[in-house]
């Protein structure tokens, strides 16, 4: 079931640690609290996230990624000189 705007707005103040699950009105906890667990990647009742990771959970670069070597025209990074003729 797809949840409603009341649904998501609610989820979003939770995960930003504006009100906590206690907060939540009891006519939409239980929806509240199954998106909140769904968007913050636990699986079940017996998963629970490591706050101590020191890995992100973003990687900064894309796949395949290696640093451009300067003046190298074919790695896409474009570079400037000064041409004298």
């Amino acid at each position: 079931m797809k949840p409603n705007t009341r649904i998501l707005d609610y989820t979003t103040l939770v995960q930003d640690g504006v009100l906590t699950l206690d907060d939540v009105p009891q006519d939409i906890k239980l929806q509240v609290t199954k998106w909140v667990r769904y968007l913050s990647g636990i699986q079940d009742e017996t998963m629970v996230k490591d706050p101590d990771a020191t890995k992100p959970a973003v990687e900064d670069k894309p796949v395949g990624y290696t640093p451009a070597k300067t003046g190298d025209i074919t790695s896409g990074v474009l570079t400037t000189k000064k041409v004298t003729q």
